[in-house]
C-alpha cells in the first residue's frame, strides 16, 4: 500500500482549509464547511468523498484553528484523513499575511474480498483487509485582503518519513466590482506532484446582490464546470457543482456531482468588509 489518493474538490475557492492550514481563522468567526462528492457517476468503483473542515480565530485574532476530517471510498480502498491546524496572522502591506502547520494522521485500507475473482478460493484475495496509517504534516502560507488573495501550501510534506509524492497548490483569486450590483470572482488553482502531470483550473463567479453567485471553470485536458453558490441568509450557504469529464474517462461515466453547506457563526455581516472567499 505505497500508493496514494489525493482527493479532488470542485468548489475548493470556497473551502479553502482542505488545501491550506493557513486559511484557518480567514473569515474572522467559527465556519463549520461539510461537502459530498460523488465522482465519475456510473464508473464502479469510482470515488466518493465527504469531507468536514472547521476553523476559527481564538481570542487573540493573531491565532487561529482548524480542523478537517475527510473520507474517500474508491474501487477496493478506503481513505480517512484527520488534521489539526493552527495558523498565525499578521498584518502585511494592505492585507493579511498567515502562516499555517497541520499535523494528523492518513488512514488508507484495502478490503480485497470485494474483488470478483475466477477462483473464489484464491488466497491474495480472500484476506479481511489490510489498513496502513501513518502521521502527516504539512504548511502553507495564505495571503488576503477584502478583494484578493494569494495562497501556497504543501498539506503532506511528512508522512512518517519526507514525502516523494508531495502535493503542492498554489491558488490565487479576486473580487471585482462590476456595477452596484454584480461582481465577478475569476481564480485560478494549480495542483503539482512530482509523479503526475500539473493540475491548473481557472474559474470565474459572477455575483448578484452578494446573494447568489454562478460559476464555470475549466481543467486542463480533464474537465469543464459550473456551480453555484448561494447565501440562503448571513450565516448559511449552500453550494453545487456539476463537473464533466473531458478526458477518455468521460465514455465510462456521465458526470462528478457536489454539494457544500457552508455555515458562519456571524449573525450579521458588515458590507464594507464583506469577502468573496
Amino acid at each position: 500500500m505505497n500508493g496514494q489518493y489525493t482527493s479532488s474538490y470542485a468548489q475548493s475557492m470556497f473551502n479553502g482549509l482542505l488545501l491550506n492550514p493557513a486559511y484557518a481563522g480567514s473569515n474572522e468567526a467559527l465556519n463549520i464547511t461539510t461537502l459530498y462528492r460523488n465522482q465519475w457517476l456510473g464508473l464502479p468503483g469510482a470515488p466518493v468523498t465527504a469531507a468536514l473542515s472547521a476553523h476559527s480565530p481564538l481570542k487573540n485574532k493573531k491565532m487561529n484553528i482548524g480542523g478537517t476530517l475527510i473520507h474517500d471510498r474508491y474501487a477496493v480502498f478506503e481513505h480517512i484523513k484527520a488534521n489539526l491546524s493552527y495558523a498565525y496572522r499578521l498584518r502585511f502591506l494592505s492585507g493579511n499575511l498567515s502562516l499555517g502547520l497541520q499535523g494528523g494522521i492518513n488512514s488508507y485500507s484495502t478490503n480485497w474480498n470485494k474483488i470478483n475473482t475466477s477462483d473464489a478460493s484464491d488466497p491474495n484475495f480472500i484476506a479481511n483487509g489490510t489498513r496502513k496509517t501513518v502521521p502527516e504534516i504539512g504548511a502553507g502560507a495564505y495571503y488576503y485582503n477584502k478583494n484578493f488573495y494569494l495562497g501556497i501550501s504543501a498539506p503532506n510534506i511528512y508522512n512518517g518519513k519526507l514525502n516523494p509524492d508531495m502535493v503542492s497548490f498554489f491558488n490565487a483569486g479576486c473580487a471585482l466590482k462590476i456595477s452596484d450590483n454584480v461582481f465577478v470572482k475569476p481564480a485560478v488553482l494549480v495542483k503539482y506532484i512530482i509523479t503526475a502531470p500539473v493540475s491548473a483550473n481557472i474559474s470565474t463567479t459572477f455575483y448578484y446582490k452578494e446573494i447568489i453567485g454562478f460559476g464555470v471553470g475549466y481543467t486542463y485536458n480533464t474537465s469543464a464546470l459550473a456551480y453555484t453558490d448561494v447565501r440562503l441568509n448571513d450565516q448559511l450557504h449552500v453550494g453545487y457543482a456539476f463537473e464533466y469529464g473531458l478526458n477518455a474517462l468521460q465514455k465510462y461515466n456521465s458526470s462528478s456531482h457536489e454539494i457544500m453547506l457552508r455555515y458562519l457563526f456571524r449573525y450579521k455581516v458588515n458590507t464594507v468588509n464583506s469577502r468573496y472567499f
